[in-house]
């Protein structure tokens, strides 16, 4: 019932907005996001552990296609994310211009239903399904809300993700012709590969997750993206969307090609740092706000590959951690942006300056949201970047110190951003609203649970920890 819940909720609500096109589109939309919220929240008190198993019916079976929904610890964790970013994400809209909101929040409701299925199924091509399908709503937020070259952007957004689905398909394709046409991840996990198929066989499923992520050098599609989508749909794509990343090699490819892991190993974490350097770097440069936080995600999204990369609990636990705190961080950040061109009209922080004392609620909220994004003490984030830089630890110091030095850039280019929007000289010449209702509902309860699994993470470590520990022992290679 909890998996149909999910899955039913958004997607019923979604028909509701894009075919009745009701005026009070933008509520309908939030009262069903908390619902499948509180569903969400009852699923996570009345989880005892292990992989639960909500529905498991033959459907395709020629195909390898099974109807075969439920999540383990880490699966939980996504499909909570899930549930706690889309209320914020539609919340988010409060501020921004109404234009066909009943089609807007009915795409996003869509984008929920399907990130739902991503995150339960447990059967290959059932995720391939829920994964392809996630971009057909967001392909039309970026093409009717997007912004300057929102047609060419867009298209390339697709090809990019296309290109990787169809390396991904071919891969689940192969699998399921050596397990017999059982596309269950069980049954994938069990087969027996030859190393030097594992090899090969590892990019055909790394890549498109490797794409969604995205890491360097298949990176050149997000920086644009996110900055021509609309505020929400960049809410989308960042807090959520790219989990699906993670989410994919922890299903798909740590269980079924561990051998071929083990040998790209070093080469997947060092082609995240050099994203991750580089991201920080190009983030320090802009002078657009937006921009700056597209690419600070691109920094973000790079340790989170190679700390999942570092292949022991360490790492893999504190990426998924760290997932969670970076969702909560880019929705403050992207909401701080929606803000701050609501009240100056632009997202260029040339323009800003000395907004402290025409805001100071807007200032300190600010201030609460940025100490997460550099990882301070008895924050969330620093939570997620002790583990994973641990697990890197174990794996080589040399690489440690150099993902360490994300944490010195990040530190630069955000406290140099609120230097440039918040103090300095009043370069914005304006009377600015302070910090009202809206802005204290949206950013206090964010703040809220970065101060809360900063100072006690088990909560979520405890979800992860069982499902790695198993996961890690099942491995032959180790």
């Amino acid at each position: 019932m909890i998996a149909a819940l999910l899955l039913l909720i958004p997607f019923l609500t979604a028909l509701l907005l894009v075919t009745m096109r009701p005026t009070q589109a933008r509520p309908i939309a939030l009262v069903a996001s908390l619902a499948s919220l509180a569903v969400v929240l009852f699923a996570w008190i009345s989880y005892t552990g292990g992989t639960v198993i909500h529905y498991d019916y033959d459907w395709v079976n020629a195909w390898g296609l099974r109807f075969v929904v439920g999540y383990d610890g880490v699966g939980l964790l996504m499909v909570i994310l899930t549930a706690v970013v889309f209320p914020f994400i539609i919340g988010a809209g409060y501020g921004q211009p109404e234009d066909r909101p009943a089609l807007f929040n009915g795409l996003l409701l869509f984008t929920q239903s399907f990130l739902y299925l991503v995150f339960l199924a447990q059967n290959a091509l059932l995720f391939y399904i829920g994964y392809e399908l996630t971009l057909i709503p967001v392909f039309f937020l970026l093409l009717f809300w997007g912004g300057a070259d929102r047609r060419a952007i867009t298209v390339r957004f697709f090809i990019y993700t296309l290109v990787g689905g169809l390396s991904l398909l071919f891969g689940i394709v192969y699998l399921l012709i050596q397990s017999g046409g059982n596309g269950d991840f069980t049954a994938l996990a069990n087969l027996s590969i030859p190393t030097s198929t594992q090899l090969w066989l590892f990019w055909a499923l790394f890549l498109a997750f490797a794409i969604k992520l995205p890491i360097f050098p298949f990176h050149s599609w997000q920086p644009e993206t996110y900055y021509m989508a609309p505020i929400q749909g960049t809410m989308v794509l960042g807090a959520v969307m790219l989990k699906m990343g993670l989410y994919g090699v922890y299903k798909l490819v740590f269980p079924i090609v561990p051998a071929g892991v083990e040998h790209w190993q070093t080469t997947v974490i060092v082609l995240a740092l050099i994203g991750a350097v580089y991201g920080g770097v190009i983030a320090f440069r802009q002078s657009d706000f937006k921009r700056l936080v597209a690419f600070s995600s691109l920094s973000h999204v790079g340790v989170l590959c190679a700390g999942l990369f570092a292949w022991n609990t360490y790492g893999i636990s504190g990426s998924f951690y760290q997932a969670f705190a970076h969702a909560i961080l880019v929705l403050g950040m992207l909401y701080l942006v929606g803000a701050m061109q609501e009240r100056t009209g632009t997202t260029d922080m040339g323009a800003m300056g000395g907004l402290k004392g025409h805001a100071p609620r807007l200032a300190a909220l600010f201030l609460l949201v940025l100490v997460n994004a550099v990882a301070l003490p008895l924050t969330q984030s620093f939570v997620g970047e002790w583990l994973m830089f641990a697990g890197l630890w174990q794996v080589n110091g040399w690489l440690t110190l150099f993902a360490l030095t994300t944490i010195v850039i990040g530190a630069i280019y955000m406290l140099y951003a609120y230097q440039r929007v918040m103090l300095g000289p009043d370069r914005a010449n304006v009377t600015l609203q302070d910090a009202g209702m809206r802005d204290h509902l949206y950013l206090v309860p964010l703040i809220a649970v970065t101060l809360i699994l900063g100072v006690y993470p088990g909560p979520i470590l405890e979800l992860v920890d069982a499902p790695v520990q198993q996961l890690l022992s099942s491995l032959s290679v180790h």
